[in-house]
């Protein structure tokens, strides 16, 4: 019986239903370099590759200064993005400047993949933990101030949850790029076909609407 075996990655993802894996990226700063590049970087990688012009494609310098071990991992994130990062990150217009790369689900059960309940950078990686404890953390009933109330059972209970993959991963696992209107799904083609890359593009707009938890805890 299910019950009775060891907890792991595969088990967690069919218990929670969980579907999608996504790493949120700017599309006018980061996605053109992941285009030409024809993989999704690490912030070491792109130091050690492009010097001081790495800079303006990192989001947030400062969360790497107390989470070194961050400089190894794409950050990810499950069912639903982390909101309140890509709003904090651009203000205005932000649901037009960001899209969601969606990568293949084989990248949970490496080995590597790291997972954390809330923000990873949170008390210096504190929080971060590995396999299938990991992941289950990230729906414990209650992280921090949130509870399990309202949300689906492949979310999250922490709005900034986070899982970390390991290293570069090449444009190959990513199966489609989900943006919120139809201008950026061009804007996106148009990029692609000037690097010559074949992605799918698709317009999710729920995936880009401010969620209702989250107005309520701004009232």
């Amino acid at each position: 019986m299910e019950w009775f075996k060891k907890p792991t990655v595969p088990r967690e993802v069919r218990k929670r239903e969980i579907d999608t894996l996504l790493h949120s990226t700017h599309v006018t700063i980061n996605l053109p370099q992941i285009f030409q590049d024809g993989f999704i970087d690490t912030a070491r990688g792109l130091r050690s590759r492009l010097g001081e012009r790495a800079e303006r494609l990192l989001h947030d310098p400062r969360r790497l200064e107390s989470f070194a071990i961050g400089s190894d991992y794409i950050n990810c994130s499950v069912t639903v993005p982390n909101f309140e990062l890509l709003y904090a990150r651009s203000k205005s217009a932000w649901s037009s400047e960001w899209a969601h790369l969606v990568l293949s689900l084989d990248l949970l059960v490496q080995d590597e993949t790291l997972f954390c309940p809330v923000c990873a950078a949170q008390e210096n990686g504190l929080h971060v933990q590995c396999r299938a404890c990991g992941l289950s953390a990230m729906f414990d009933e209650r992280v921090g101030e949130w509870d399990r109330t309202g949300l689906a059972r492949n979310e999250p209970t922490h709005p900034q949850a986070e899982v970390l993959v390991h290293g570069a991963r090449p444009l190959s696992s990513v199966e489609e790029i989900l943006v919120g209107d139809g201008q950026t799904a061009m804007e996106v083609e148009r990029l692609a076909s000037f690097y010559k890359r074949h992605v799918r593009v698709r317009v999710e707009p729920r995936l880009f609407v401010w969620p209702e938890r989250l107005k309520k805890r701004a009232t």
